[in-house]
């Protein structure tokens, strides 16, 4: 494989799962909270509380850092110096050797460092499933489960938003989308592999 393989995905999904079975197939590094325990490392900062900041905590144009009830200036450029120790976590481990990267703009992290990557967009036509999927892997109350699958890609969208300036899920920002509903989780993986 001579290039990193990044999948951006709606919540519910399974955009992580089909970056696993990429990763155990191929034998790449598989980078999903891995990304913010080494980000934290980096950043000499507890990983829970980057993980505050990571793909939730933007509101609108701006984050809400009164999430953490203090005006202190380390805190208030804490998503800034997060993203940026993020970015260079990603950085570094696809200048190794080639990785699998869940989400986190990484394809946007990658592409401005003229690293080579495949960008992948995984969605779900089929809402029963994604709720199905959220109540069982990620433990989501399922009267709740609804409301917190648009929520969590809400977030990812204003996430993406704010560090990149380009829209979570548009076909035009990746070089494949794929429907988990109409493709399981290994047929994706397949299509994936066959277009690097």
């Amino acid at each position: 494989m001579d290039r990193s393989i990044v999948i951006n995905r709606e919540f519910g999904s399974g955009g992580r799962e089909v970056g696993r079975i990429i990763a155990e197939r191929t034998g790449m590094d598989f980078y999903d909270t891995r990304i913010l325990q080494e980000a934290a490392e980096r950043q000499g900062a507890p990983a829970e509380l980057l993980a505050r900041f990571d793909e939730q905590v933007v509101g609108g144009q701006f984050f809400d850092v009164t999430m953490l009830g203090t005006a202190d200036p380390e805190l208030m450029t804490l998503p800034y110096r997060a993203y940026s120790s993020i970015a260079e976590v990603i950085v570094c481990a696809a200048q190794r050797a080639p990785a699998v990267f869940i989400g986190r703009c990484a394809d946007r992290i990658l592409a401005d460092q003229g690293l080579r990557m495949r960008s992948v967009f995984i969605y779900s036509t089929d809402r029963q499933a994604k709720i199905a999927r959220a109540i069982a892997v990620d433990g989501v109350d399922p009267k709740h489960a609804d409301a917190h699958i648009a929520r969590m890609d809400r977030s990812r969208r204003r996430y993406q938003q704010f560090f990149t300036d380009t829209k979570f899920g548009d076909p035009h920002s990746y070089d494949l989308c794929l429907n988990s509903a109409r493709l399981s989780y290994r047929d994706c993986a397949d299509a994936i592999l066959a277009s690097c």
